[in-house]
């Protein structure tokens, strides 16, 4: 299990296993072959666009025109949870509803009477 795979001596060996197939056998092969191939062409035509959002999305030809809007996304996911992280800590920070409770109820302390 140590030697390394020649391609060469695969290639040999598919050849005369080819050989010792018969003609029927070997049109089916082929018929098969063209119809897997018409199907892999109108399903990669027919793909939706983040469809090669797999690990071998780098490889596909145009993997590099859809990681624009990849990282316009991520970009776009990152201003929004920065903004939504300001705006709750300033609602958290201009919190005065336990100045208009105390307004309500006569327990203002003395110093906001003094202002």
């Amino acid at each position: 299990m140590d030697e390394k795979l020649n391609p060469e001596s695969i290639r040999q060996l598919l050849n005369r296993s080819l050989a010792q197939l018969d003609q029927t056998t070997l049109e089916r092969l082929s018929a098969a072959r063209m119809q897997e191939l018409d199907r892999h062409e109108t399903r990669s035509a027919t793909l939706p666009l983040f469809a090669g959002a797999g690990e071998h999305a780098i490889w596909h030809p145009s993997a590099h025109h859809h990681s624009f809007h990849y990282w316009f996304g991520t970009l776009l996911l990152a201003v929004t949870l920065v903004c939504g992280i300001a705006y709750w800590r300033q609602a958290m920070n201009n919190d005065t509803s336990d100045v208009d409770i105390a307004i309500l109820t006569d327990d203002l302390p003395m110093q906001y009477y003094v202002d």
